[in-house]
């Protein structure tokens, strides 16, 4: 999870440390949603009788959910601030210096 501000290589540590930080509850429990059911999905010679496409389909949803809120938003948000003109983004960063 180093995209989104955390490397503990546990993913439930990874998850604590991003809540302290102020991560919203509804990405948390995507989080943990994700860890969750791939935990439960990685254990060799086990059949889960959960395991079914709507399973699939929610964890395909969460993933996308996580990207979308902390990998591409963030990211489109800052290539068009970027595009603001120079005057007006030397006036915010002298804001925001205060």
């Amino acid at each position: 999870m180093p995209l989104i501000g955390a490397n503990t290589g546990k993913l439930d540590k990874d998850i604590a440390k991003l809540v302290s930080e102020g991560l919203p509850e509804e990405i948390q429990q995507a989080l943990d949603f994700c860890r969750v059911i791939g935990n439960n999905a990685v254990h060799p010679k086990e059949l889960n009788i959960d395991d079914t496409p709507e399973m699939a389909h929610a964890m395909f949803e969460m993933l996308s959910f996580i990207v979308e809120e902390k990998i591409a938003k963030p990211k489109r948000v800052k290539e068009l601030f970027a595009r603001l003109p120079t005057g007006a983004l030397t006036a915010i960063e002298k804001r925001d210096k205060k």
